[in-house]
């Protein structure tokens, strides 16, 4: 592996928003035969567009780390739908990845030997932010909504929302397990307290809120490191790395 120490947690984004079909060509020759047909399932153009562009960033953000052509990644998919890396090789097999998008973006975290998932999401304005929140959240966190302007509600909503499917994910459940089975606080001094059921310490969890995208929100969850180094840096972009809007982990050196 290249350039990934243990600590270390690596996000990588690209916006798709504006991406033609020379992009979409350029990614799909990335894709195996099972992404190609899980894509053209997908009724509208911009949710197939999405999905390839994730697939093929997530492929090619891994052959930064592992001399593995972006094609010839092969995965293996759990109950829930995790995906995991099959490979001969036990280096290669010790990447951990995550893998998000939607309309508009796509993302993936990459670390060693590590717990991790990421979610990324749209600030939707028309969203029922508190009766979702009231219906699927914890009480403690219905009540932060509430406290909110109603302008910042759906903001807020999305923050809570993304770093608790981070953290799902990063179980390896997704949304088959419970959103009111931990909580999340988002503090006035743009730190996360986390807390959740005697299963979890949350010690051993860190966390990191990011906006890639105006009107959008990208978490990170990461288990089983003690000071992770987080990350981020636009695929296609000029190289300047992001700073998380809220965090309890630190920044790492660059990529």
């Amino acid at each position: 592996m290249s350039g990934l120490e243990e600590a270390d947690l690596h996000i990588w984004y690209r916006s798709t928003a504006a991406l033609g079909p020379d992009a979409m060509r350029l990614a799909d020759q990335h894709l195996s035969i099972e992404e190609r047909a899980r894509r053209d399932r997908f009724h509208f153009e911009a949710d197939r567009r999405d999905f390839t562009i994730a697939h093929d960033l997530l492929r090619r953000a891994l052959s930064r780390y592992a001399d593995v052509p972006p094609p010839d990644w092969k995965f293996a998919t759990n109950d829930y739908g995790k995906l995991s890396i099959e490979s001969s090789d036990p280096k290669v097999r010790a990447l951990s990845f995550s893998l998000s998008h939607t309309r508009g973006c796509a993302a993936c975290a990459i670390t060693a030997r590590a717990s991790i998932g990421i979610d990324v999401e749209r600030i939707d304005q028309s969203r029922p932010a508190q009766e979702i929140a009231d219906r699927y959240f914890t009480p403690k966190e219905a009540a932060q909504l509430r406290e909110c302007s109603d302008e910042l509600r759906n903001t807020r909503f999305a923050e809570l929302w993304t770093l608790k499917e981070a953290f799902l994910k990063a179980l390896g459940v997704g949304l088959s397990g419970s959103l009111s089975s931990v909580s999340f606080r988002l503090d006035e001094h743009a730190g996360i307290e986390f807390s959740g059921s005697s299963t979890f310490e949350p010690k051993d969890w860190h966390f990191a809120l990011f906006e890639p995208i105006h009107n959008m929100r990208l978490a990170v969850a990461i288990g089983g490191v003690a000071r992770p180094l987080v990350l981020m840096r636009d695929d296609q972009g000029d190289g300047r790395t992001f700073t998380p809007i809220r965090s309890t982990i630190s920044l790492a050196k660059n990529i």
